[in-house]
């Protein structure tokens, strides 16, 4: 059988030197970042997706893993691709639709990166794997390492949610738990994957594991059957923007659509270096943060990723927009009340952000929008309502629907 994957090579995204495929952090002859070409020829050829196989291996030949003895896998099904009329006419976006991560095994996009990441720590022949966190990715990643039979050992702070923490207890190998932010694990981190003691399954470097997310860009297409004029995204290291707009792209290279659609930056406004830079025409500045209700987001030093970023979304005319804590936890309730979606509050800031930007008027009111709502709300802890009980009776029905009558 030949290999499973179209992938040719790695190449730098800054000198564009190439390297073979190989665990490899950094371009060899700049330090660069590097990213994975594929074969569009052979791509081009072949059915969009696999029959018969779940989750991010539907789209196998779009992978970096050229045995599907690597695979790891919990059943993944597409996420729903909803139109949202009535949300998207309240925010000046009539035209927009929800793609629904939360609908994935561990309820948070993290799921599609996971899967690559810990099928490549096979491919590479490690036994562990990890990431430094504030949640999600962690018990994504430990998730999938033990469905693997690898070793999860995963950093996450301890100003995460109960939920997420929970999880973590019951699917990780070994977790630190690191007081700070994300920015000061990260550098130690970085060293121990220096010393090849765990696969890097994090999103600063490692160009094999954030290929997954790919996907959400592939089932859009799939799902719709065009492109969309912009995808809005959730950024903290910007992992999940790079990756859908590489295969828009390529789409875009083997001719599928006219044109890719216009990349989104949505950011908590306490971590919105993406955000001020657009804005200023400047260049990416680190800024140190505190905490923001979305923790998916709370970076503050996005590095050379961050520089990527912002460098793709002014190459493919993008937006960028933030949100504060109030403005996305607004959005978390009016998408539950008018949608019947339950996101956690990174999963709100993408809405967040997009409404801004069509009140500013940079965010075309034409257009059609696909906005990732990037995570289910049930990972979250929320203060608990208050609550009153009453005497069950028809009454009190009648009174909850506000009627007159008996």
């Amino acid at each position: 059988m030949g290999s499973e994957s179209a992938a040719v090579c790695l190449r730098c995204v800054d000198c564009a030197a190439d390297h073979a495929l190989e665990y490899r952090l950094a371009c060899a002859a700049c330090g660069g970042l590097l990213e994975i070409v594929y074969d569009l020829a052979r791509l081009a050829d072949a059915p969009l997706t696999q029959a018969g196989r779940t989750g991010v291996w539907r789209f196998a030949a779009w992978m970096p893993v050229h045995d599907a003895a690597n695979f790891v896998t919990l059943g993944e099904e597409p996420t729903p691709l909803l139109a949202a009329p009535r949300l998207g006419a309240a925010l000046g976006i009539p035209r927009l639709w929800l793609k629904f991560e939360g609908a994935l095994p561990t309820g948070t996009v993290k799921d599609r990166s996971s899967q690559t990441a810990v099928a490549c720590a096979r491919q590479f022949g490690f036994d562990a794997v990890g990431v430094v966190s504030t949640g999600n990715a962690a018990s994504s990643i430990a998730t999938y390492a033990a469905r693997a039979g690898l070793r999860g050992v995963v950093c996450c702070y301890t100003r995460s949610t109960a939920a997420k923490m929970a999880h973590l207890h019951g699917v990780a190998s070994s977790v630190v738990w690191y007081d700070g932010v994300y920015d000061d694990m990260i550098r130690p981190f970085d060293e121990a994957v220096e010393r090849r003691w765990l696969f890097d399954g994090g999103a600063t470097r490692n160009a094999f594991k954030q290929e997954g997310k790919k996907t959400v860009a592939l089932e859009v297409f799939d799902q719709l059957g065009r492109a969309p004029d912009y995808m809005v995204y959730p950024v903290g290291m910007g992992e999940t923007l790079l990756a859908g707009q590489r295969a828009w792209k390529a789409l875009e290279a083997m001719g599928r659509i006219a044109r890719a659609p216009r990349p989104v930056s949505a950011q908590s406004r306490e971590a919105n270096t993406i955000a001020e830079a657009w804005r200023s025409g400047g260049p990416l500045r680190p800024k140190t943060i505190g905490y923001t209700v979305a923790e998916g987001t709370a970076v503050g030093d996005m590095g050379a990723k961050g520089r990527l970023t912002l460098r793709r979304i002014r190459e493919q005319d993008g937006l960028a927009g933030d949100a504060a804590d109030e403005e996305t936890l607004a959005m978390q309730r009016r998408l539950a009340r008018t949608e019947g979606l339950w996101a956690g509050p990174t999963g709100a800031v993408p809405l967040a952000a997009a409404a801004r930007l069509a009140r500013e008027g940079a965010l075309d009111p034409d257009a059609e929008v696909v906005c990732m709502v990037s995570e289910s709300g049930l990972k979250g802890d929320w203060p608990a309502p208050d609550v009153r009980g009453q005497q069950p009776s028809l009454d009190v029905i009648r009174r909850a629907l506000g009627r007159g009558d008996c």
